[in-house]
C-alpha cells in the first residue's frame, strides 16, 4: 500500500490563463538571461508632468517605457528576431505587446503594431482604449481564446501550445479559423509590475510566443543614492529585463542597458 509523499487538498480550479502557464514553462533548461537596471524617475516623471499638463490623452509611465523600447529595437535591429528551425530572423516591424490585468485577474494584452512609428499621444491613445476593450469584455480575439481553452483539458495545454507555437512561428502559417490573432504577441512583451505593487520581479518568456524580449516595470520609489558624492534620496525605477541569450548576447545587452537609460531618462530623444 503506498503512502502519499505529500498532503495535497484537492485541485485548483483552472482559470484559462492558468492553464496557459502551466503548459507554458519547463523548470529548467531554458536560454533565459536576467538583468535589472535600477533607473532615475524623476525626469522622466516631470516630463509626464509636463506633457499631461492640459492633454485630453493622459500618457502615463507605461506609456513611455514601450515608446523607450520600441525606440531601442529600432536602433538596434539584431534584438527584433526570432528564431526559427535554428536560424535567427530579424522581423520587419517593431510591435510591443502589453500585458493587461482584467478585473478577475486574469491575464491578456494588447500589441502596439510599429510602435516605433507613433507618437508617445498615439500610444496612450490606442493603448488606453484596447486596456479599457479588454477590461469590459468587450475584446472578442481575447474572449475566443478564454471561451476555447474551457474545453482543453490541463494536461494537453502544453502539448497544444506548443502545436500553436510551431505552426504559427516555427512555420510562419497563420490560420485565420484557429481563432488566435496574426502575431499575437509582436516583437517582445512590457508588463507593469508596478502597478501590482512590485518594485522588482523578472518575467519568464513565454516558450510558444517566440518573443526573445521580456521587460518587467518596476514600482518607482524613493531610495538613498550618492549625488556628487553625497547621500540623497531619490526616485527610482527598476526595468527587469529577461531575454533569449541565442538571440542577445552581453554586447547586444550592453548596448540594449545604455539606450534604454538614455531615452527614459530625456525623453524628449525620442522620435
Amino acid at each position: 500500500m503506498f503512502k502519499k509523499n505529500v498532503n495535497l487538498l484537492p485541485s485548483m480550479r483552472m482559470t484559462p490563463w492558468r492553464k496557459i502557464s502551466v503548459g507554458s514553462w519547463k523548470p529548467v533548461g531554458d536560454s533565459q538571461v536576467y538583468c535589472e537596471l535600477d533607473l532615475d524617475a524623476e525626469p522622466a516623471l516631470l516630463w509626464l508632468d509636463q506633457a499631461n499638463s492640459g492633454s485630453e490623452e493622459k500618457i502615463t509611465i507605461t506609456h513611455l517605457a514601450g515608446k523607450v523600447l520600441g525606440q531601442v529595437l529600432r536602433d538596434v535591429p539584431d534584438l527584433n528576431s526570432i528564431v526559427r528551425f535554428g536560424k535567427i530572423y530579424p522581423r520587419r516591424d517593431v510591435d510591443i505587446f502589453f500585458h493587461v490585468v482584467q478585473p478577475d485577474k486574469d491575464l491578456s494584452g494588447h500589441v502596439v503594431r510599429s510602435i516605433d512609428l507613433k507618437s508617445l499621444s498615439d500610444v496612450a491613445r490606442e493603448l488606453n482604449r484596447g486596456a479599457k476593450t479588454i477590461k469590459e469584455g468587450k475584446d472578442e480575439s481575447f474572449k475566443k481564446i478564454k471561451n476555447s481553452w474551457k474545453y482543453i483539458p490541463s494536461f494537453l495545454a502544453m502539448t497544444v501550445l506548443n502545436t500553436i507555437g510551431f505552426i504559427f512561428y516555427s512555420c510562419n502559417f497563420y490560420i485565420k479559423g484557429a481563432g488566435v490573432p496574426r502575431d499575437a504577441f509582436g516583437s517582445m512583451m512590457l508588463t507593469n509590475i508596478g502597478s501590482l505593487g512590485f518594485e522588482s520581479a523578472f518575467v519568464p518568456l513565454p516558450p510558444y510566443s517566440k518573443v526573445p524580449f521580456v521587460v518587467a516595470l518596476g514600482k518607482v520609489v524613493e531610495r538613498v543614492c550618492v549625488v556628487d558624492g553625497k547621500p540623497a534620496v531619490k526616485k527610482r525605477v527598476s526595468f527587469c529585463c529577461t531575454f533569449d541569450h541565442r538571440i542577445i548576447d552581453g554586447a547586444h545587452g550592453a548596448e540594449m542597458a545604455k539606450l534604454i537609460e538614455r531615452y527614459f531618462t530625456n525623453p524628449l530623444e525620442l522620435r
